[in-house]
C-alpha cells in the first residue's frame, strides 16, 4: 500500500502585502506633506509682508504701542495671512474699539483702527466709554479730569450711562453740569454738581425727584446767601437741605432745614 502525502497548510504573503502597502501610502503621505511644506516656505519668503500702516485718528493710542503688539503677529504670506487673526489680536490692544485689516498690493498691511471713546471715567483709575465697556486710563497727553464720574456696581454700566445722560440734559437746562454720578450696591442714587452741591435720591427714579427739586430749588437759593452743600430727597413729603458753613466773627455756623 502506498503512503498518502500529507497535505500542509499553504502558507499566504497577503498580511505582509499589506503592511508592505500601508507603509509605502503613508511614506507617500509624509513625503507629499513635507513637498507642501516646502512650497509653503518657499512662497512665504517669495511673498512676504514689508510693510505695515496704521490709519485712523490717534487720540489717546499710542501708534507705536499698537505696532509692537501686532508686528509680531504678521508673519509668513501676504496671501496666506489670515486677516481675522489679526483683527482678533489688535482688538486686545488698550484703547482699541474696532479694527479693520485689509492688504494692499504688493506687500502692505493695512490696520484702520477705531479708538475707543471714552465719555466719562470710571471710578478713580478707568475710563468708560459710549457702548458702556470699561477700560484701563492709558498714559495720554490728554486730560480726563475734565470727564464726569461714574460709579456703580459691575453690570450696570449701560444704566449709569444712560442716566447720567437724561441727567445732564436736565441740569444742563439750570446752567449745570454734573460732576460725578454714583449708584450704591443698594441701588441708591447720589449726584454731585460742578458747583459741589450734591443730591442723595436714594431709591426714588432720579428724573422724576430732579423735577420735583428744581421746583423749589430756586427759592432755596434766593433765601439764602451761602452755598448750597447737600439735599436730601429721600423723604416722600419733603427734603432736608444743608448749607456750607458761614464763618462769621470767628466761628463757623452750618445751617440746615427740612
Amino acid at each position: 500500500m502506498m503512503a498518502r502525502a500529507q497535505r500542509y497548510p499553504r502558507r499566504t504573503h497577503r498580511p505582509l502585502l499589506r503592511i508592505a502597502s500601508w507603509c509605502m501610502f503613508a511614506g507617500l503621505i509624509g513625503f507629499v506633506a513635507f513637498q507642501k511644506e516646502l512650497l509653503v516656505r518657499a512662497f512665504e519668503v517669495a511673498t512676504p509682508v514689508r510693510h505695515v500702516r496704521l490709519e485712523g485718528n490717534f487720540d489717546g493710542l499710542e501708534p507705536s504701542q499698537f505696532e509692537a503688539s501686532i508686528v509680531p503677529h504678521v508673519r509668513g504670506s501676504f496671501f496666506l495671512l489670515r486677516l481675522e487673526e489679526l483683527e482678533s489680536i489688535a482688538s486686545e490692544v488698550p484703547w482699541v474699539g474696532g479694527v479693520r485689516v485689509s492688504r494692499v498690493w504688493p506687500d502692505t498691511l493695512v490696520f484702520k483702527v477705531e479708538e475707543l471713546d471714552p465719555v466719562a471715567r470710571w471710578g478713580d483709575r478707568q475710563l468708560i466709554s459710549s457702548s458702556g465697556e470699561i477700560f484701563e486710563r492709558p498714559v495720554s497727553r490728554y486730560d480726563f479730569d475734565q470727564l464726569t464720574v461714574l460709579k456703580g456696581p459691575r453690570g450696570r454700566e449701560k444704566e449709569l450711562l444712560e442716566m447720567h445722560q437724561q441727567l445732564a440734559a436736565k441740569f444742563a437746562e439750570k446752567g449745570e453740569h454734573i460732576d460725578k454720578l454714583v449708584l450704591s450696591e443698594r441701588l441708591a442714587w447720589t449726584v454731585r454738581l460742578g458747583s459741589g452741591l450734591e443730591i442723595n435720591y436714594g431709591n426714588q427714579p432720579p428724573l422724576v425727584a430732579t423735577d420735583r427739586l428744581f421746583e423749589f430749588l430756586p427759592s432755596l437759593r434766593a433765601q439764602n446767601q451761602s452755598a448750597l452743600r447737600s439735599i436730601d430727597l429721600r423723604y416722600p413729603r419733603g427734603f432736608a437741605v444743608s448749607f456750607k458753613p458761614v464763618s462769621t466773627g470767628g466761628s463757623v455756623i452750618e445751617d440746615s432745614k427740612g
